[in-house]
């Protein structure tokens, strides 16, 4: 039979489809929506961005033709989580509390099939200013207000850079971006991966200079925010990746890219600058580490103190007023001696690893789960929750929360190190699997919420998108 002429829709469609329009007007879409999504209460404005695009796009490819159905099958241990939790909730009657966190999870599907879908029907030749226009554009946004926010704290006069002989030269910078650590922590890491990938994929000596400019003026601002939460996710993430992939592939695949004869020692001289910086603009947390590191580990396990009023259960506590700070820092008391920061984290995940012998299925899903697990829930002047997304699913959901998300990384991992393998694993694919490492990391140490759980789900519809269509025909 004779093939069907396509229609002159059809036609259009393809050319569109085909045209580096295309990528360029979908890439600033998707970076405005990314953008959105690393700035808080931001989120639902590009939740709404995000679906009328997949609309637009669905509604361009066809539903068939889009592979959303094959884009579902990586969110299978997402899709579990889900019915375990409303399991447990219905066994234990907090149903009303799970649905805030059912609803949340479920929204991180919007940006995973949108970016999916887009970038699995991508042609190779677009491939490249796609990824590189939804990696710099977020990026670039957000390191330019930050300079932004400073250089107006500095006019204001609330950047004080001589204090005291315990604090660092620029410790009261990282208080001045508008849009907070955490949020633009994530930002800078986005951006340094799009200048890693702009050197690597321009051969255009001013463009390759550039994008590495652009890397190591990222890696220069997260020292500058002393955002120790990013560095331990990229310790945690690049540990994972490595052993995942071997260290000897791992060191075959990274040898090439690392700089010979003066290059080396401009690199540890550029290293040398950061972590300088990063000790100046942290240097009392920096100095307080250990003892806070011990102080935690010993509230936790060894403490006779009554538990409600140890430290990292009473929030009272730390907002009592300190007479004579001055005094408080001379005489070594515990407020003075430890950070605040690093002590809390800490405890609250021993605390909530420790709930595991006592709760293996967990407690069940509520806003105050910690408290809860403390028997102060509803208590004035108690904590309720903590900033570990770690603790917040070890406590309400037990070991299978931590098995759905193990899965969920370990799918990234193998499909990486099976792409690697067979050869059709590109640098753009390696880094974006890198990064989403890294973003679970993060989540050892830090929350994922709202805005930050949407990015983490469009990285790897992204990557996933990419896997598919680098994939060989006689591989999928």
């Amino acid at each position: 039979m004779p093939q069907k002429k396509p229609s002159g829709f059809d036609d259009v469609r393809e050319r569109l489809r085909l045209a580096w329009v295309f990528p360029v007007i979908c890439g600033v879409a998707l970076a405005v929506i990314l953008t959105l999504y690393l700035a808080p209460s931001k989120y639902f404005t590009a939740d709404v961005l995000a679906v009328l695009l997949l609309i637009v796009v669905l509604g361009m490819l066809g539903f068939l033709r889009s592979g959303l159905g094959d884009g579902c099958k990586p969110l299978a241990p997402l899709l579990a989580m889900l019915v375990y939790v409303a399991i447990l909730a219905f066994t234990n009657g907090t149903e009303q509390a799970a649905q805030s966190y059912i609803k949340e999870l479920a929204f991180g599907f919007i940006p995973f099939l949108l970016l999916y879908v887009i970038f699995r029907n991508q042609p190779q030749t677009n491939i490249a200013t796609l990824t590189l226009v939804v990696f710099l554009l977020p990026g670039v946004v957000h390191l330019a207000f930050m300079y932004l926010d400073i250089f107006m704290a500095i006019q204001k006069g609330d950047i004080p850079f001589l204090s005291s002989s315990r604090q660092g030269f620029l410790e009261y910078v990282k208080n001045a971006p508008r849009v907070g650590r955490r949020y633009l922590s994530w930002a800078l890491l986005h951006l340094l991966c799009a200048g890693w990938l702009t050197a690597w994929h321009f051969r255009h000596t001013a463009l390759k200079y550039l994008g590495l400019g652009l890397t190591g003026l990222s890696i220069l601002s997260l020292a500058l925010l002393d955002a120790r939460a990013a560095y331990a996710s990229v310790g945690i993430g690049a540990l994972i990746l490595i052993l995942a992939i071997g260290p000897s592939k791992s060191w075959q695949k990274l040898k090439p890219y690392l700089p010979r004869g003066r290059g080396r020692l401009l690199l540890a001289c550029f290293f040398i600058v950061v972590a300088g910086l990063g000790y100046n603009a942290g240097k009392s947390r920096w100095v307080a580490m250990s003892y806070s590191l011990e102080a935690a580990a010993h509230d936790v396990f060894d403490s006779d103190v009554e538990l409600s009023q140890r430290p990292f259960v009473n929030e009272a506590f730390w907002n009592a007023p300190i007479e004579d700070i001055g005094k408080c820092y001379l005489e070594g008391h515990f407020r003075c001696k430890v950070d605040q920061s690093a002590y809390l984290r800490v405890a609250w995940v021993l605390s909530g690893m420790k709930s595991l012998t006592t709760h293996p299925f967990g407690i069940g899903y509520s806003d105050a789960y910690l408290g809860h697990l403390w028997g102060v829930a509803g208590e004035p002047g108690k904590f309720q929750r903590g900033d570990s997304f770690l603790v917040e699913h070890v406590v309400s959901f037990g070991v299978f929360s931590l098995l759905f998300y193990a899965l969920l990384i370990w799918g990234v991992l193998h499909s990486m190190r099976r792409a690697l393998q067979a050869g059709y694993a590109s640098v753009t694919l390696v880094t974006l699997g890198g990064l989403i490492v890294v973003c679970a990391g993060r989540g050892l140490v830090d929350v994922f919420s709202e805005g930050l759980w949407r990015y983490f789900m469009a990285l790897l519809g992204m990557y996933y998108g990419l896997l598919q269509s680098a994939r060989p025909a006689n591989t999928q």
